[in-house]
């Protein structure tokens, strides 16, 4: 199987190369590894720069760099891609609710930063300024709050659960959720990790890493971004075969970007 090569920001490739590390990581580190994705040099400083002055990255007196709080506990939430059937309940037909009209849309930026963290949590917007999910999550509603708060919502925002819709239009009758669309990627993205799996060993170390890092960001983002439905909306049973297979794939690219990084900060050939 060949990854075909895609354009990768340097933005992208630091931040998730960071977040793999689990430890702070050198500029030079970063700026060898970023060739491989050929990424130059200039762009990975003048980028590393630009996520400092956002606080997204901290540099420590070591020069090495390390999330900012923020970051952090977003990265630590994603953490949890493994867990996620764990995380669900058996569906009762209630929803978990999220009343944000008072909130105001004016500000575009403060907009799309909250429509972030409530689609982390799969909600969508039912009607203006109310956001829905099914009632599936093993979570208490006041945990919710102050997990969604934690990333960045306002801690105007209202949430509640809701048993009974009496309207016109009906949550379960509306396409709220692609579910085509991720019953397709489910099987896709299961698919590409076992190709993937069974060819690795015969690629060079670089190739290896390159192309676990690129299939492996493509299925966390899936995971994280997954809004956890419930298995009478959604094939459960293929969500959970994509996410036992990102654990034996995380475990096999792990290995190899470790070994990766260890040859770079101690200066060996790559191949």
């Amino acid at each position: 199987m060949t990854v075909r090569a895609l354009p990768y920001s340097a933005k992208k490739l630091i931040l998730n190369l960071v977040k793999a590390a689990d430890h702070p990581i050198s500029a030079p580190t970063l700026v060898r590894i970023g060739a491989l994705f050929e990424l130059e040099a200039n762009n990975i400083r003048v980028t590393l720069n630009r996520l400092v002055a956002q606080g997204l990255l901290v540099l420590s007196e070591q020069g090495s760099y390390a999330f900012g709080q923020e970051a952090q506990m977003l990265a630590d939430q994603q953490k949890q891609w493994h867990e996620l059937e764990q995380g669900l309940k058996p569906w009762c037909g209630g929803w978990l609710a999220i009343y944000v009209a008072n909130l105001g849309r004016r500000d575009r930026k403060l907009l799309r930063k909250r429509e972030r963290i409530t689609t982390l949590w799969g909600f969508r917007e039912f009607e203006q300024g109310l956001l829905i999910r099914p009632d599936n999550l093993k979570i208490d509603s006041a945990t919710l709050r102050q997990n969604l708060i934690e990333l960045g919502l306002e801690p105007e925002a209202c949430v509640f659960r809701a048993s009974e819709f009496q309207c016109d239009r009906r949550p379960g009758e509306l396409a709220l959720w692609p579910v085509q669309q991720l019953n397709e990627n489910y099987v896709e993205l299961t698919r590409e990790m076992r190709s993937w799996l069974a060819d690795y060993s015969s690629k060079s170390l670089q190739d290896a890493a390159r192309e676990s890092f690129i299939i492996g960001d493509k299925v966390l983002h899936n995971i994280a971004y997954d809004p956890r439905l419930p298995g009478e909306m959604i094939n459960s049973a293929s969500r959970g075969n994509m996410v036992e297979t990102m654990i034996q794939f995380n475990t096999v690219g792990r290995a190899i970007w470790l070994e990766l990084i260890d040859r770079v900060v101690n200066d060996s050939p790559l191949d």
